[in-house]
């Protein structure tokens, strides 16, 4: 009987560095939403007595195993991230604690027990500090399918092999084979971790790469359009002189209706200069001015309203991202066969450090939507399609924005706001 009490008393002396590595493995893949280290506390703690009680529960092993697994993945729910990513995780660490036990060599001794207690921990913490060392993608990005059913059901099925192992005659007879088939599922899942991050961390360069061209794209437009501006002026000064000489000998031979309609032209020269967007703020104006280019050609007329001043401390990614997708897919839905009313609207204003963005496009065809409301393409390619709005949502995440998309009557508005956008002080 003391023997008994001694292992779970050192069991649960042991359950606190679990939660430390789970939290440690979570907190490195995503995001913390809870603030305050009180409340995150205090979730953890509500976690380890649900655990204990079940721990102490004469409910089958079985259940015991469903219920273990699903309370590490509400603890996912605490952390910022992709749905996938956060189930993948969490059934990732659940294998990781399992195989981490299971991998000891069989104790026969209350010693030995505790003594195992102490080395799963530690095997366990080691793996998880490999893991987040070795990881660069940290979640971010889309798998295709393949990957997923890896990532998902390689833990899984370690889970449910091991349980069944622990129950088997055979491994029973040959106790040595439990520690050594665990310790290559470890591996296995280590290594099905480590192929997934690698392959996000080529999506994102490669997303990175076809950014910076966008946004080189937008640059030299910007350049070319003041170069003309630039040359436009020069122009006009060079010659500026001898128009108003000929001006003036119009007028004094009395022609003024006709020197009235000269001036009103170069009037109307000056106040249009080349480049629709001239907010001042080079990245908004190149970005605009781009797309007003693409939108020209499907006769698809750009109409903004811009209260910002020339000097943000704008993020070219997130400006970039933002601006560039919304107007992509308000391009796409414009120029749609049975569109008849084309125009796109864009709306921006700078209050209390807060930057407002809409825009607004008419659209014809059906939007459908998933499960969670998000909006899926239509087209046939969904691998090429459909992923505008979610960089937009994810890019707006991270910078803790806000986004509403609505459509209705025809109408398809993107509403944005991102806070702290401070003025560059010269």
């Amino acid at each position: 009987m003391d023997n008994v009490f001694w292992e779970e008393l050192f069991y649960l002396a042991t359950f606190p560095f679990l939660l430390v590595i789970i939290h440690c493995f979570f907190s490195h893949c995503f995001v913390c939403c809870v603030e305050k280290k009180s409340n995150l506390i205090l979730l953890y703690s509500i976690y380890f007595a649900c655990s204990v009680a079940l721990h102490f529960s004469p409910l089958p092993g079985t259940v015991l195993l469903i219920l273990n697994t699903g309370l590490i993945v509400l603890l996912s729910f605490l952390y910022r991230g992709s749905l996938k990513w956060k189930v993948c995780a969490a059934f990732f660490i659940v294998a990781l604690i399992f195989l981490s036990d299971a991998a000891m060599p069989p104790a026969y001794s209350t010693k030995g027990y505790i003594i195992n207690l102490f080395l799963s921990k530690l095997l366990m913490l080691i793996l998880v500090l490999i893991s987040v060392r070795i990881a660069k993608a940290y979640g971010d990005g889309s798998l295709s399918g393949w990957y997923w059913i890896f990532l998902f059901c390689c833990p899984f099925i370690s889970i449910i092999g091991i349980a069944q192992l622990s129950s088997n005659l055979f491994i029973r007879t040959y106790p040595i084979l439990f520690p050594i088939i665990s310790s290559q599922l470890l591996i296995i899942n280590l290594l099905i971790f480590v192929l997934c991050d690698r392959v996000l961390c080529v999506q994102s360069a490669q997303n990175k790469s076809q950014l910076l061209e966008q946004q080189n794209a937008y640059y030299v437009n910007q350049y070319f359009l003041a170069k003309e501006m630039q040359e436009e002026s020069f122009k006009f000064q060079h010659d500026f002189k001898n128009i108003l000489l000929g001006l003036r000998a119009k007028l004094q031979s009395g022609e003024g209706e006709i020197s009235k309609n000269e001036l009103d032209r170069l009037l109307g020269n000056i106040e249009n200069p080349v480049g629709i967007c001239n907010s001042g703020n080079i990245i908004i104006d190149s970005i605009i001015n781009y797309k007003q280019q693409v939108a020209e050609k499907y006769q698809i007329p750009f109409s903004f309203d811009l209260n910002i001043p020339p000097q943000l401390e704008l993020d070219t990614t997130v400006i970039s991202v933002i601006l560039g997708n919304a107007l992509d897919n308000a391009i796409e839905a414009c120029k749609e066969k049975g569109n008849m009313q084309r125009y796109i609207k864009i709306h921006m204003q700078y209050l209390n450090e807060s930057l407002f963005i809409k825009i607004q496009n008419p659209y014809v065809n059906e939007i459908r939507t998933n499960v969670k409301g998000e909006i899926c393409s239509t087209k046939s390619d969904k691998q090429a399609h459909g992923i505008g709005l979610k960089n937009i949502k994810k890019i707006v995440d991270e910078c803790n924005g806000l986004l509403d998309i609505s459509h209705d009557n025809s109408l398809f508005q993107v509403d944005i706001v991102l806070f702290h956008i401070g003025r560059i002080t010269s």
